[in-house]
């Protein structure tokens, strides 16, 4: 699971009960990735909290012989498709998933740039739940999709399929023009809460839908793989 909280943010877990949650469920990677400081509901990090935290993920990690323990963040798309953070710090993560969660009612055109630039930004893995959705709550951006995924591929760049069930965002029809245009897919719970872990079959079953195969997700990669892909150039 690449997308996962603790209480260094809006999570209500420790790094190490997170880490015992994956390998109970035999995960070789788990990736700890809190908010980044414009998410001030979300108790984001500051980028002095955010260093701090990262050394914490190290220090956990090397505890840890049965599972790989990723120091990441979730960090904000910008209304202009700016970072959060700068990249010097970007840099210092194992993994960085950027997600769109403040104005999600951006005309198309303008969430298409957006997004867009976050996807190719050289630094950025994945593009955590692009549409920002909540279903029957909350319609998200409409991005013109097509341009993503194309954008997507040509970076190296993985979609969310954001497997909480009031996300599951991608949903599946884009999943499967993803999966036709050759994206890679990320699918992770965004655990908060241990019992988050349990929603991956949703994820799952939204991923079947769209045709979706263990070779274009990248949580299926055996540890060498992702981590190749991880520090991809």
């Amino acid at each position: 699971d690449l997308h996962c909280h603790t209480f260094a943010s809006d999570g209500h877990m420790t790094i190490k009960e997170l880490a015992m949650h994956a390998i109970a469920r035999g995960y070789h990677t788990i990736a700890v990735t809190e908010h980044s400081q414009s998410s001030a509901q979300a108790n984001g990090l500051s980028p002095d909290r955010l260093r701090k935290h990262i050394e914490a993920i190290h220090d956990v990690n090397e505890t840890l012989e049965e599972i790989t323990i990723l120091a990441g963040s979730e960090v904000d798309i910008l209304t202009n498709g700016e970072l959060d953070y700068d990249d010097e710090l970007l840099a210092l993560l194992d993994i960085v998933v950027a997600s769109p969660h403040a104005s999600l009612q951006q005309s198309s055109d303008d969430a298409t740039s957006r997004l867009l630039k976050a996807i190719e930004h050289p630094l950025v893995h994945i593009i955590g739940h692009p549409t920002g959705r909540i279903v029957n709550k909350r319609k998200g951006l409409e991005p013109n999709m097509q341009t993503l995924i194309d954008a997507a591929v040509a970076n190296n760049t993985a979609l969310e399929l954001n497997a909480n069930s009031l996300r599951l965002d991608l949903r599946d029809t884009h999943v499967k023009v993803a999966v036709d245009a050759g994206a890679l897919i990320s699918l992770n719970t965004d655990a908060h809460v241990p019992e988050h872990f349990d929603q991956l079959r949703y994820g799952i079953g939204t991923a079947r839908r769209g045709w979706l195969t263990p070779s274009g997700c990248v949580n299926c990669f055996p540890q060498k793989d992702l981590m190749s892909w991880l520090h991809r150039a």
